[in-house]
């Protein structure tokens, strides 16, 4: 494939995919970065080498498309964006840091921050690797160890194609990876236009979206009178310090916990998910910390979760994920009842979503034009500096990366983790991430609203800890604070 547009070749970004090129800024990053602990190497200690880590990432760029390829916008954005193929500076990509003897634990949450809020640069294929060396006094890390940060575009693969992209470059040689394609799907090769081509175009992209606008508000509003879905809810929650509108600047933490440990809450609480227990661990760690701070909401507090939609083999998009927002119900004192409450709401949530998505057409942003997506993300006023009501207050992930081994230059894969990005408006996120019997939790913000997200963290230490209490002795522990 040539470099250039017009007349080259290359595969057009899905309108799905290109909001996240698009609507992309210093509040709403793009990037997703998993982070992967490494135990000892036999013979060889923690330390990996420069050297080692270029010939690490060389050996890795034929497992996807996007080591090799880099995104070229068309003029005016008359069309998407297109992956073209180009030469691969390898040393460009691969980055060594070695922490200082006397950070404790913070360099590796300096370096995630850094690593997740720093943009890229779209002359080069976007992607990265760090090794974050030298690490002493960071909880699940070896004294003296290294953890390394992949870093990919959300517009290239979604969380779960991240994972699955993760098992096939780190599988042992001998592994079997056959079942980790969830980064799969159909991808067209196509000229580029040119810009008159593209021009000629436009009209007939405005009229199938705007089309699609009208199909879909039509069958959504048959579907909710024929009662096959329920209408939009238009609940609202109480915005905390959260929700407010402040200056990037990211502060990052997270803890270990066992998974049996939640699947010791899952199991007290009949029809609950190890995702609901988890709802339920940051319901009562915000509550808490909301507490120490004076804040403490008078009503229940909600969350955003993503659903899998993923369909089998005829997806034509990267992002493979639709949001459902639950409340916490952080105004039950009881911790199981907390999370049967919880659980319930998810269920219901989950349930919607995939109906919504079997019995609806396409939701028209799969449709909209490049040129589109360039004016609304303009156009897209800023959240409020300090509201009062809000659509959720947080947002929270779970990744499942199974039991299968990785290992990075020889080392084993000991931990796996993944900071999520907040969002304008919502700056607060979670994502918990499980390989083997370790669960790694992570929570994102800004030093503004979290200086201290080693008291945030504790808080959700303790909240599990309330509920596994609760669970072994099917005690009715009261967990306070609650809200309302």
């Amino acid at each position: 494939m040539s470099n250039g547009a017009g007349g080259s070749i290359g595969e057009p970004l899905t309108s799905r995919d290109a909001l996240n090129y698009y609507f992309e800024s210093a509040r709403t990053p793009g990037s997703i970065v998993h982070g992967y602990v490494l135990g000892e190497r036999p013979h060889r200690g923690h330390e990996v080498s420069i050297g080692e880590a270029v010939s690490f990432a060389e050996s890795v760029t034929s497992f996807h498309p996007l080591f090799t390829r880099r995104l070229v916008p068309t003029p005016l954005d008359l069309t998407m964006p297109h992956w073209v193929s180009c030469d691969v500076d390898i040393e460009r990509h691969v980055f060594l840091h070695r922490a200082p003897t006397d950070s404790g634990g913070s360099y590796l949450a300096e370096c995630v921050a850094r690593v997740s809020s720093q943009p890229f640069d779209y002359s080069r294929p976007t992607w990265e690797i760090h090794f974050v060396t030298g690490l002493n006094g960071a909880e699940g890390v070896p004294d003296n160890g290294t953890v390394m940060l992949f870093k990919v575009h959300h517009c290239a693969i979604d969380g779960m194609g991240t994972s699955a992209l993760a098992h096939r470059m780190l599988a042992p040689s001998d592994a079997d990876v056959s079942r980790f394609h969830d980064d799969d799907f159909v991808r067209r090769i196509r000229p580029i236009p040119t810009t008159t081509a593209a021009v000629a175009r436009l009209p007939r992209e405005l009229a199938v979206f705007a089309k699609a606008v009208v199909v879909r508000h039509r069958a959504q509003r048959r579907a909710e009178l024929e009662g096959l879905i329920p209408s939009r809810s238009t609940t609202t929650f109480p915005a905390t310090r959260f929700n407010r509108r402040v200056t990037p600047d990211m502060t990052f933490g997270y803890f270990v916990a066992d998974v049996d440990d939640l699947r010791t809450v899952r199991s007290a609480v009949p029809g609950a998910t190890v995702n609901d227990v988890l709802l339920s661990v940051v319901g009562l760690g915000l509550s808490s910390y909301l507490a120490t701070v004076d804040e403490t909401p008078d009503e229940t507090l909600g969350v955003s979760f993503p659903v899998n939609v993923r369909s089998g083999s005829g997806s034509t998009t990267a992002n493979q994920l639709a949001f459902a927002v639950v409340s916490m119900h952080t105004h039950i004192p009881d911790p199981l009842d907390r999370v049967r409450a919880v659980a319930s709401s998810t269920s219901r949530a989950k349930s919607e979503v995939t109906t919504r998505v079997g019995a609806l057409p396409p939701n028209a942003a799969s449709v909209a034009p490049a040129v589109f997506q360039r004016i609304a993300a303009r156009l897209q006023p800023s959240a409020p500096p300090d509201p009062v009501r809000v659509s959720m207050n947080t947002m929270v992930s779970n990744i499942p990366y199974g039991a299968a081994p990785m290992e990075v230059c020889g080392a084993p894969v000991t931990g796996v983790f993944a900071p999520l990005p907040t969002v304008d408006g919502v700056n607060l996120a979670h994502v918990a991430v499980s390989h083997g019997s370790r669960m790694i939790v992570t929570v994102s913000s800004h030093v503004q609203l979290l200086p201290d997200p080693e008291r945030y963290v504790e808080c959700l230490r303790a909240a599990l800890d309330t509920l596994l209490d609760a669970a072994q002795g099917f005690r009715r522990t009261p967990m306070l604070p609650a809200t309302g």
